[in-house]
């Protein structure tokens, strides 16, 4: 793993700062763009003042939690709403942190809000050429939809796209496969990445992703997945009963193509869940490359990046120059706790809120949070988003007290040990659930 990283250093740093050459020059095709709306609409509990003043047990229990000793080293940012009592815990709340995977709640709300919850991304198999007796006289396009959930075996998968083109009669191709990715850009990671985090903790992104794209670590794979899952289409349909001409190359399918096959993710927001419940990397990063394309007109990190402040925006949070990715996974992102609670909160001034709310983890139930809170007033009932970098640990959700008030809260932990002190962040939270006040 350590000799492919240094190799796709060098290849990295002979690109451009991780750009990889564009290998077509014909863009996606002509997308109108879907931008977010430019009116700052808020839920009234961000702006809302308290109206009943906060139990001195209540305050008590949460000064003496964040007292504990052990949260004197490193940083601890907290911000703790309770519906009528306000803002009852704020710990160093504007300190601006990295926020690991909890930057996944933006990219959730950014999807939601630009694509829709509804939209599905197809992988499509094109041709061009007239069929005579079955055998299609020229090449045959794979092309790309920025679907994260296409494997390469299965029902919704390469092998049965390649059976799909069989089933429709046609037993050969005069010329070869040509894969079309040029939905999206090719850079293959984002600002801030470390190389160490392909493939374990996300592919190399492309708009032709299969099995999330991490199943090689090798320099060739990384520099062009979808190339080679073009070669294994070309092998599977050669298994399907389909004769191919030429091996695979890249290129880009004309517009007034004919589709032959295709298959569709499932809808946005399971999407969403994906991401928020276990936390997946790459299904963020091909989102915030959809949200580019839609909003922009072009299927980049940094277009996306640009959708998601101006959806942050319109949700009336103040802006953040300090974004990379859509996943979490850069150094380089920075959000405070303050925000990441507000902004939770402010997107409940949208339809698509109860989306949100049901795509993130249970405590003691599902995903990330399977295993914390069990036993505790927090098991089955708060919601969370968690994030998890070397030296950094956050949790972002809502709760209901045992007296039926509304939690909404953010904590990011940056220390040398975070996880001693998030356990007594999680006391904390599970303190709060239990309060009947």
């Amino acid at each position: 793993m350590v000799g492919v990283s240094r190799l796709v250093a060098v290849l990295l740093l002979i690109a451009g700062l991780g750009q990889i050459p564009a290998m077509t020059t014909a863009g996606p095709a002509a997308t109108q763009p879907a931008g977010p709306s430019t009116e700052c609409l808020v839920h009234p509990d961000v702006t809302a003042t308290a109206t009943e003043a906060v139990p001195a047990a209540l305050t008590r229990l949460i000064d003496r939690r964040l007292a504990h000793p052990d949260l004197a080293e490193g940083t601890v940012a907290v911000s703790v709403w309770i519906d009528g009592f306000g803002e009852v815990a704020a710990r160093l709340p504007n300190r601006r942190l990295r926020p690991a995977s909890a930057q996944k709640i933006l990219t959730a709300i950014t999807a939601l809000e630009v694509l829709g919850p509804d939209r599905r991304l197809a992988t499509t198999v094109v041709a061009t050429g007239p069929v005579v007796d079955g055998v299609i006289t020229g090449n045959l396009y794979l092309v790309g939809g920025g679907d994260p959930t296409l494997t390469r075996s299965g029902d919704h998968s390469l092998r049965a796209l390649a059976a799909l083109v069989r089933v429709r009669g046609i037993t050969g191709i005069t010329g070869g496969v040509v894969v079309d990715e040029s939905r999206y850009d090719s850079r293959r990671n984002a600002d801030g990445w470390d190389l160490d985090f392909y493939p374990d903790s996300v592919g190399s992104l492309s708009a032709l992703v299969a099995d999330r794209n991490d199943y090689r670590n090798d320099v060739p794979f990384y520099v062009s997945p979808a190339l080679h899952n073009g070669r294994l289409f070309g092998q599977m349909l050669a298994a399907a009963g389909v004769t191919v001409g030429f091996a695979p190359v890249l290129g880009v399918a004309p517009p007034d193509a004919t589709v032959v096959a295709e298959l569709r993710s499932p809808p946005v927001s399971e999407l969403v869940t994906e991401i928020l419940t276990d936390s997946d990397n790459t299904v963020s990063e091909l989102l915030i490359k959809e949200v580019g394309l839609v909003a922009a007109g072009r299927g980049s990190t940094g277009m996306g990046i640009k959708a998601a402040e101006e959806v942050s925006g319109s949700l009336c949070m103040r802006p953040s120059a300090e974004q990379a990715d859509g996943s979490g996974l850069s150094d380089l992102n920075r959000r405070s706790a303050r925000d990441w609670r507000s902004l939770l909160q402010a997107a409940q001034s949208r339809s698509w809120y109860p989306l949100l709310l049901d795509g993130l983890a249970i405590a003691g139930e599902t995903g990330t949070l399977q295993n914390r809170f069990l036993g505790t007033p927090a098991e089955g009932n708060l919601r969370a988003k968690t994030g998890t970098l070397e030296g950094l640990s956050s949790l972002s959700g809502v709760m209901t007290t045992a007296a039926g008030r509304r939690v909404f809260f953010s904590v990011i932990i940056d220390a040398d040990a975070p996880f001693p002190k998030l356990a007594l962040i999680d006391a904390m939270l599970a303190d709060i659930a239990a309060d009947t006040s």
